[in-house]
């Protein structure tokens, strides 16, 4: 439980406490807040007054018939303040406005630019962020800021992209100084992985929450939630399980390290690589990730009709990323598994039938784990990118008690 301080130099931190309990709890009173607080009775008057004010909260009708005067539940003003989360994906990219419920007011999804120059990337990314804003009919000064979700290997305290190995031109790209330039928005920096992981937690409601999440795009990734915590690893860079071997006989992605990892299961690329090798499709042209993805999804759309060869390859990779779950939860001790990313609504109609059978023969210490696909569909990762924005901006930090 947070709680708060009756100091007035604190008085951020304290609607902060208070701003975030009205967030997790809606149609808190007054008095709950003063006692999940422990602030006085009129600081709580004072920042839920002024919260009323900015536009963030506002008081809703009571419910019921109690006798005598109702406390008046208080709730969040969902249009007092926006985020924006873009997810950069090698082959789309997805940018969501996300309200101050969390809930997607706006999405749009473009094909990820194909050209070298990450800068044609960041221009369309200004670009779209642009439009839904004026879509939308939103002023900045309404937007906290822009998160930005993608993939690893990443500097967050510095707002780098290092050395993605599906970007193989982006090294040491500038991406949140450029695109704080091109939108004149704060912007924060996470990996995709862990952004997706941050929306499926939002997503779980109260109690203690832990498990694995499994990431699905143009790459694989993992990230784990303990006791509704995200972990993040020390350098921010958690979850690289690609290489992860789960078969011998996988094959070899020019991109990734090891034959047979968890990536040459399931990515788009390799599921493309086996249905060109037995004939079921043409082979696109595999530095075009678009063309790429296009391709997979022609793959899932004949399992799903009926086709017994497409049937097969899919059926193979829910055998392969059985073996890699089971791995992480044999050594994480997790109870549940989620499954998500731009992938997983064309896989999961294969895998899901299969998947829970098939990790539950690969554990060790338990007889069976709760496998589920992601609550939150495809914009996961965007949505995570926005949700940090809020939680950066809204959410109670210690380093606002540092002494200025």
């Amino acid at each position: 439980m947070r709680r708060g301080s009756n100091q007035l130099r604190l008085a951020d931190y304290n609607q902060a406490v208070v701003l975030d309990l009205v967030r997790r709890s809606p149609g808190v009173s007054r008095a709950d807040l003063q006692r999940e607080s422990g602030l006085s009775s009129q600081t709580i008057s004072n920042i839920t007054r002024r919260l009323i004010d900015d536009r963030l909260i506002r008081e809703s009708a009571p419910a019921g018939s109690a006798r005598g005067r109702p406390s008046i539940p208080l709730v969040i003003d969902r249009d007092g303040a926006y985020s924006v989360g873009v997810h950069i994906d090698p082959a789309r990219l997805t940018v969501v406005l996300l309200d101050l419920e969390g809930r997607v007011r706006l999405g749009r999804q473009e094909r990820t630019p194909q050209a070298t120059d990450p800068a044609r990337t960041t221009a369309v990314i200004a670009e779209v962020v642009d439009g839904l804003l004026t879509e939308a009919d939103i002023a900045t000064d309404r937007v906290l800021g822009l998160g930005i979700a993608a993939p690893g290997p990443l500097d967050v305290d510095a707002g780098l992209l290092l050395d993605p190995p599906q970007l193989p031109d982006w090294r040491n790209v500038r991406l949140r100084a450029d695109l704080h330039e091109a939108t004149g928005l704060p912007v924060l920096l996470d990996k995709d992985v862990t952004a997706a992981a941050t929306a499926e937690l939002r997503s779980c409601g109260a109690g203690s929450n832990t498990f694995v999440f499994l990431y699905l795009g143009s790459g694989v990734g993992a990230s784990i939630v303990l006791d509704n915590q995200v972990v993040r690893g020390t350098t921010n860079n958690l979850g690289e399980v690609g290489d992860l071997v789960v078969d011998p006989d996988a094959e070899q992605l020019e991109w990734s390290g090891r034959r047979g990892g968890l990536a040459a299961a399931c990515v788009p690329e390799a599921l493309v690589l086996q249905a060109a090798r037995v004939g079921l499709m043409p082979l696109p042209n595999l530095n075009d990730y678009v063309a790429v993805d296009d391709a997979c999804s022609a793959l899932c759309d004949l399992a799903s009709a009926g086709d017994a060869v497409a049937s097969r390859l899919l059926e193979r990779a829910a055998r392969r990323v059985a073996v890699g779950l089971g791995v992480l939860v044999n050594l994480l001790d997790v109870p549940r598994v989620v499954l998500g990313g731009p992938l997983w609504s064309r896989l999961g109609p294969a895998f899901l039938p299969v998947v829970p059978d098939l990790v539950a023969r690969e554990l060790v210490a338990r007889e069976r784990v709760l496998v589920q696909g992601s609550a939150v569909g495809d914009q996961v990762a965007a949505v995570g990118a926005g949700e940090l924005v809020m939680d950066h901006f809204l959410a109670p930090r210690a380093s606002a008690l540092m002494m200025g």
